[in-house]
């Protein structure tokens, strides 16, 4: 359940969210694109870098546990997303 992605995959993104963006008639823009670009590939890093520290917040409870709960379980799937939830309720964000 990895949101990994590499920085080619992120500045592909940006590039199809900032050509759309272009594209868009019912978006208005004061900025230059290369400044776009340049913000919406760092938020998307950022946003990576969180998921991934919530991610292994998680995984670290889950071991932690007296219980031997084997990864790719299905108690294992349910435990993951209880866990990252309860890290992103904490910041008041929502996984869905």
């Amino acid at each position: 359940m990895s949101l990994k992605l590499s920085k080619n995959r992120v500045n592909y993104l940006t590039k199809l969210i900032v050509d759309f963006i272009q594209k868009s008639e019912d978006i208005d823009y004061l900025e230059d694109l290369g400044n776009i670009r340049f913000k919406i590939y760092h938020y998307l890093l950022d946003e990576l870098k969180l998921f991934e520290d919530i991610e292994t917040r998680a995984q670290e409870k889950i071991v932690s546990q007296k219980k031997n709960v084997p990864e790719g379980s299905r108690e294992w799937e349910i435990l993951f997303r209880k866990y990252s939830n309860e890290e992103l309720a904490k910041m008041g964000r929502n996984w869905e």
